[in-house]
């Protein structure tokens, strides 16, 4: 994680930080008495969190830009209204309009149990609504202990019903991608999106050797992707999210992507998501909340 010293800073709490990062895009730093964490304010985006003791659970690609209005590398992206491309145009970033956008600091607070917890959100405006026209307001709260735990809570607050996608798009750092497994997926449904859609049912672990492009249907709520290399389990418990998508564009795509290259031996996005025939119908005035927790145990499988 960036280092305050490099930074100029401003402290909103005991464990908070607000700085100035590249190019002037503000940065949240948490360090609390367990664990570290970074987080930009353009999308709420988590780009760092570090267990005491741990290496950091998290990649982000030392290719990425990082630019006011466009979208970074690694990290969690939130990813709303849409998941992937834009159904009709194809001039649009991939995974929505708010992983792009400044969000607001809510809320910074110091937890008597040693943990940080941070309320960010942002909500439609004249541009968003140009492209998806609907009223909206999205409130990500992020506390930060031994496990990073992030809620998303999506609000209607257009006067019709709406339907909408949403993930977090996690990149978590690998030790070497040919070593690593996913467990929590046995007996989904897969959709292979780089052989045609071709769909099957998954058995036993998940190993990915190279290019991977798979969504697992009606996941269970523990996943776990474990790293003999890296020495750890990371496990990811999600509530009101029905997909997980496995992701790496192997070596040949990769050269094809300047934010990748050779890094993408370094990374796998174990995404949780509501997307396609799992994406959330919602009501005027209503919320729909999902949550992701993520921790890291010594290795076991």
């Amino acid at each position: 994680m960036e280092t305050a010293a490099h930074l100029h800073v401003h402290q909103l709490s005991r464990t908070v930080q607000r700085a100035t990062g590249p190019a002037q895009l503000s940065v949240l730093l948490i360090e609390n008495e367990q664990a570290r964490c970074m987080v930009y304010l353009q999308g709420a985006h988590v780009a760092s969190f570090t267990p005491n003791g741990q290496a950091d659970l998290l990649f982000m690609s030392p290719y990425s830009t990082y630019e006011k209005g466009k979208p970074f590398r690694g990290g969690i992206p939130i990813c709303f209204p849409w998941f992937g491309k834009h159904p009709k145009r194809d001039d649009l970033f991939l995974h929505g309009l708010v992983r792009t956008k400044p969000w607001e600091l809510r809320e910074a607070i110091d937890i008597a149990d040693g943990s940080t917890k941070l309320v960010l959100s942002t909500e439609d405006d004249e541009y968003t609504r140009s492209i998806w026209p609907h009223r909206f307001s999205l409130q990500l709260t992020i506390t930060v202990a031994a496990s990073l735990r992030l809620e998303l809570q999506v609000t209607n607050t257009d006067e019709q019903s709406f339907s909408f996608e949403e993930a977090f798009h996690t990149y978590f750092r690998i030790g070497s991608l040919q070593d690593c497994s996913i467990t929590g997926l046995d007996g989904c449904t897969v959709v292979d999106r780089s052989d045609g859609n071709r769909e099957y049912s998954q058995d036993g672990s998940v190993v990915v050797g190279g290019e991977f492009v798979r969504i697992f249907e009606q996941a269970g709520p523990v996943v776990a992707l474990h790293d003999p290399v890296l020495g750890r389990s990371i496990r990811m418990e999600q509530e009101n999210l029905k997909q997980v998508f496995v992701w790496n564009p192997g070596d040949e795509k990769a050269k094809q992507n300047p934010e990748v290259l050779d890094a993408w031996k370094d990374f796998l996005c174990v995404e949780q998501v509501n997307s396609g025939k799992a994406a959330v119908v919602l009501e005027k005035g209503r919320t729909h909340q999902s949550t992701l927790v993520v921790s890291s145990l010594p290795y076991a499988i």
